[in-house]
């Protein structure tokens, strides 16, 4: 017994055995059992938020705040362990307030502690906007939801890079906001942008002039709104490519919302050589009428009129409406009547022009010698 005890209160560098068995235990069963932890802790912590999600999302609230639960667990388990053992004093090693070893740990550590919090204040402002998306009576819409997600996120991300200036290097924040002066003023400037962007998300979320899976058209690119940021807009164009689009170019540009729309409007002309007698552009154009007023998928307002003498084309102008805003169905009624119109213009033994110049030659007598 003695010989056990003289054996826990062996030093190995200045620690005894006993304090080195007790670091050992403290890390491997943490380590093992944080996980499982991290989950139990997530499970119980929902019983507070019971009430705001209507008793769901449960799941989804374990799988946003298990992972944050954890790092903190495996922190708090690291100072634990740790904390059993000392350096020894024939390392000279300079005071945890003076700059070295001692003092790197610790800001090492203060800044860990400062990231794991702010990510688990990171997910449960996704779980709140989740709830808020997802519940029966949403009491605010996806995009403002968004807003205020991306909102909180900044805010709270300055707030922690403030607490470990402050916390971690003891640096007095009011002093350095001070300090700042001309320096913060370039910064604002360089920043102009990225606040206008901010302003003009804030639009979009007040004005509504579209919101996910909107379909739109703005500067000759038309596709769906998938995604509408803190500074920028995500749109997926009819390629299949993702656009990414800063929220002040949405606002200042014309756009057509075309999911608002009652129906999505064709225009084109169509070019006929000059050989083309007037009876055949008249009964042409009489014809196309018909077809278009008859097709099931068109409303009643269309347009069809000889418009033009173009310098190589006899030009009809073809106007007309779809009755329904998806491009699908726009693309296949075009279609329909294209093919109608070709076989129209075939049936009565008409060309249809192309870009050409006719040269006319005059002959002249040969001169008198």
């Amino acid at each position: 017994m003695i010989n056990d005890q003289a054996l826990l209160d062996y030093t190995i560098l200045e620690n005894p055995v006993k304090n080195m068995l007790l670091f050992a235990a403290i890390l491997l069963v943490g380590l093992l059992l944080k996980h499982y932890g991290a989950v139990v802790i997530s499970k119980q912590s929902f019983r507070f938020f019971r009430r705001f999600s209507k008793n769901k999302f449960s799941e989804f609230f374990v799988e946003q705040l298990s992972t944050p639960i954890e790092r903190l667990l495996f922190l708090i388990i690291i100072y634990t362990s740790f904390s059993q053992l000392k350096f020894p004093e024939s390392w000279e090693l300079a005071h945890h307030n003076e700059y070295g070893v001692r003092w790197a740990i610790r800001a090492l550590f203060g800044i860990a502690w400062v990231i794991v919090l702010c990510q688990l204040f990171l997910r449960g402002t996704t779980f709140f906007t989740y709830v808020l998306q997802n519940r029966e009576e949403a009491p605010v819409s996806v995009e403002l939801s968004n807003f205020l997600k991306e909102l909180i996120k900044v805010v709270l991300v300055v707030l922690f890079a403030f607490a470990a200036l402050r916390f971690v290097f003891n640096i007095n924040i009011t002093a350095l906001v001070a300090s700042l002066g001309i320096g913060g003023l370039a910064i604002a400037l360089a920043a102009q942008d990225t606040l206008a962007n901010l302003i003009a998300s804030f639009i979009i979320y007040i004005d509504k002039p579209f919101k996910a899976n909107d379909l739109v058209d703005f500067e000759g690119i038309t596709g769906r709104i998938e995604h509408v940021g803190f500074r920028t807009t995500r749109v997926r164009t009819l390629d299949r490519s993702l656009l990414t689009v800063p929220n002040k170019k949405l606002i200042d540009a014309a756009l057509n919302n075309v999911t608002l729309s009652e129906s999505r409007r064709i225009k084109f002309t169509i070019g006929l050589t000059y050989t083309t007698s007037a009876s055949q552009l008249r009964m042409i154009v009489d014809e196309i009428k018909h077809v278009i007023a008859n097709h099931p998928k068109t409303n009643e307002e269309y347009f069809v009129r000889f418009s033009d003498f173009n310098s190589s084309s006899l030009d009809i102008l073809v106007l007309y409406f779809v009755a329904s805003n998806d491009y699908s169905d726009m693309i296949d009624v075009k279609e329909e009547i294209n093919y109608r119109i070709m076989e129209i213009v075939h049936k009565h033994e008409a060309t249809f022009a192309f870009p050409s110049q006719s040269v006319y030659v005059e002959s002249f007598p040969p001169k008198a010698h």
